[in-house]
Protein backbone atom coordinates (compact mmCIF):
# COMPACT_ATOMS: atom_id res chain seq x y z
CA UNK A 1 0.00 0.00 0.00
CA UNK A 2 2.79 2.40 0.94
CA UNK A 3 4.66 1.69 -2.32
CA UNK A 4 1.51 2.27 -4.38
CA UNK A 5 0.88 5.56 -2.58
CA UNK A 6 4.46 6.76 -3.17
CA UNK A 7 4.24 5.88 -6.88
CA UNK A 8 0.92 7.72 -7.13
CA UNK A 9 2.31 10.85 -5.50
CA UNK A 10 5.38 10.77 -7.76
CA UNK A 11 3.25 10.30 -10.88
CA UNK A 12 1.01 13.18 -9.84
CA UNK A 13 3.98 15.44 -9.18
CA UNK A 14 5.24 14.76 -12.69
CA UNK A 15 1.92 14.76 -14.54
CA UNK A 16 -0.03 17.63 -12.93
CA UNK A 17 2.19 20.50 -14.08
CA UNK A 18 2.19 19.09 -17.62
CA UNK A 19 -1.59 18.64 -17.68
CA UNK A 20 -2.27 22.08 -16.19
CA UNK A 21 -0.19 23.81 -18.84
CA UNK A 22 2.34 25.06 -16.29
CA UNK A 23 5.71 25.44 -17.92
CA UNK A 24 9.07 26.58 -16.69
CA UNK A 25 10.70 28.68 -19.38
CA UNK A 26 13.83 27.13 -20.88
CA UNK A 27 15.92 30.18 -19.98
CA UNK A 28 14.80 29.90 -16.35
CA UNK A 29 15.77 26.24 -16.26
CA UNK A 30 19.12 27.12 -17.77
CA UNK A 31 19.72 29.88 -15.22
CA UNK A 32 18.69 27.55 -12.40
CA UNK A 33 21.01 24.83 -13.69
CA UNK A 34 23.82 27.38 -14.00
CA UNK A 35 23.41 28.53 -10.39
CA UNK A 36 23.37 24.89 -9.31
CA UNK A 37 26.65 24.15 -11.11
CA UNK A 38 28.29 27.25 -9.66
CA UNK A 39 27.11 26.25 -6.20
CA UNK A 40 28.45 22.71 -6.52
CA UNK A 41 31.84 24.07 -7.60
CA UNK A 42 34.20 21.38 -8.77
CA UNK A 43 32.18 18.47 -7.39
CA UNK A 44 31.15 16.05 -10.13
CA UNK A 45 32.61 14.00 -12.97
CA UNK A 46 34.95 15.55 -15.52
CA UNK A 47 36.33 14.50 -18.92
CA UNK A 48 39.95 15.66 -18.78
CA UNK A 49 42.45 16.18 -21.64
CA UNK A 50 46.05 16.12 -20.41
CA UNK A 51 49.14 17.42 -22.18
CA UNK A 52 52.50 16.52 -20.64
CA UNK A 53 54.89 19.39 -21.33
CA UNK A 54 58.54 20.26 -20.84
CA UNK A 55 58.57 22.18 -17.57
CA UNK A 56 60.86 24.97 -18.75
CA UNK A 57 59.41 25.60 -22.19
CA UNK A 58 55.83 24.32 -22.10
CA UNK A 59 56.50 22.35 -25.28
CA UNK A 60 54.05 19.44 -25.60
CA UNK A 61 55.53 15.96 -25.18
CA UNK A 62 52.46 13.72 -25.20
CA UNK A 63 48.73 13.79 -24.59
CA UNK A 64 46.28 11.65 -22.67
CA UNK A 65 42.81 11.52 -21.28
CA UNK A 66 41.20 10.74 -17.93
CA UNK A 67 37.89 10.81 -16.11
CA UNK A 68 38.09 12.50 -12.71
CA UNK A 69 35.44 12.52 -10.03
CA UNK A 70 35.59 15.20 -7.35
CA UNK A 71 33.47 13.92 -4.48
CA UNK A 72 31.73 15.94 -1.77
CA UNK A 73 33.93 16.08 1.32
CA UNK A 74 37.19 16.56 -0.60
CA UNK A 75 37.81 13.10 -2.07
CA UNK A 76 39.02 12.48 -5.61
CA UNK A 77 39.26 9.44 -7.84
CA UNK A 78 40.25 9.06 -11.48
CA UNK A 79 40.67 6.56 -14.27
CA UNK A 80 43.10 7.27 -17.10
CA UNK A 81 43.54 5.98 -20.62
CA UNK A 82 46.89 4.38 -19.82
CA UNK A 83 46.68 0.66 -19.03
CA UNK A 84 50.08 0.83 -17.27
CA UNK A 85 48.66 2.59 -14.23
CA UNK A 86 45.85 1.99 -11.78
CA UNK A 87 42.93 4.19 -10.94
CA UNK A 88 43.94 6.99 -8.59
CA UNK A 89 42.79 8.13 -5.19
CA UNK A 90 43.32 11.55 -3.69
CA UNK A 91 41.94 14.70 -2.15
CA UNK A 92 40.90 18.16 -3.30
CA UNK A 93 40.13 21.44 -1.59
CA UNK A 94 38.68 24.82 -2.45
CA UNK A 95 41.23 27.64 -2.29
CA UNK A 96 39.06 30.71 -3.04
CA UNK A 97 36.64 31.86 -5.72
CA UNK A 98 36.94 29.48 -8.67
CA UNK A 99 40.35 28.08 -7.60
CA UNK A 100 40.95 24.57 -6.29
CA UNK A 101 43.88 22.27 -5.66
CA UNK A 102 43.96 18.49 -5.89
CA UNK A 103 46.51 15.77 -5.18
CA UNK A 104 46.13 12.12 -6.16
CA UNK A 105 48.31 9.03 -6.36
CA UNK A 106 48.23 5.88 -8.47
CA UNK A 107 50.27 2.73 -9.02
CA UNK A 108 52.44 2.43 -12.14
CA UNK A 109 53.30 -0.87 -13.82
CA UNK A 110 55.90 -2.01 -16.33
CA UNK A 111 54.85 -3.59 -19.64
CA UNK A 112 55.50 -7.05 -18.10
CA UNK A 113 52.93 -6.24 -15.35
CA UNK A 114 55.57 -5.84 -12.64
CA UNK A 115 55.24 -2.99 -10.16
CA UNK A 116 57.21 0.09 -11.29
CA UNK A 117 56.26 2.51 -8.50
CA UNK A 118 53.76 5.29 -7.84
CA UNK A 119 53.00 8.66 -9.29
CA UNK A 120 51.70 11.64 -7.33
CA UNK A 121 49.93 14.35 -9.30
CA UNK A 122 49.19 17.87 -8.04
CA UNK A 123 46.71 20.08 -9.89
CA UNK A 124 46.12 23.82 -9.50
CA UNK A 125 42.66 24.24 -10.99
CA UNK A 126 40.69 27.26 -12.19
CA UNK A 127 37.00 26.63 -12.77
CA UNK A 128 35.39 28.61 -15.62
CA UNK A 129 32.73 31.21 -14.83
CA UNK A 130 30.10 28.83 -16.25
CA UNK A 131 31.39 26.04 -13.95
CA UNK A 132 31.23 23.66 -16.92
CA UNK A 133 34.97 23.66 -17.72
CA UNK A 134 38.29 24.05 -16.00
CA UNK A 135 41.95 24.46 -16.80
CA UNK A 136 44.78 23.21 -14.61
CA UNK A 137 48.52 23.39 -14.30
CA UNK A 138 49.87 20.05 -13.19
CA UNK A 139 53.05 18.75 -11.62
CA UNK A 140 53.81 15.10 -11.09
CA UNK A 141 56.41 13.05 -9.29
CA UNK A 142 57.29 9.43 -10.04
CA UNK A 143 58.55 7.24 -7.17
CA UNK A 144 60.19 3.82 -7.54
CA UNK A 145 58.97 0.78 -5.52
CA UNK A 146 61.15 1.91 -2.57
CA UNK A 147 59.41 5.34 -2.65
CA UNK A 148 62.51 7.13 -3.93
CA UNK A 149 61.81 10.08 -6.23
CA UNK A 150 62.97 9.15 -9.73
CA UNK A 151 61.67 12.03 -11.84
CA UNK A 152 59.19 14.87 -11.91
CA UNK A 153 57.37 16.64 -14.68
CA UNK A 154 54.75 19.15 -15.75
CA UNK A 155 51.48 19.09 -17.62
CA UNK A 156 48.46 21.19 -18.46
CA UNK A 157 44.89 20.00 -18.64
CA UNK A 158 41.47 21.13 -19.75
CA UNK A 159 38.27 19.52 -18.53
CA UNK A 160 34.59 19.48 -19.36
CA UNK A 161 31.93 18.58 -16.82
CA UNK A 162 29.90 15.49 -17.67
CA UNK A 163 26.17 15.95 -17.28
Amino acid sequence: MKRWLCRGVLAAAIALPALSGTQIPAFAQSAQEQRGREHQGIKGVWDVRITVVQCGTGKAILTGRAMLMYIDGGMLTSVGDNFLHSASLGTWRHIRGRNYTAVDRFFVFNADDSFAGTQETTRDIELSSSADEYTATVTFEFFDPADQLIRSGCATSTATRLE
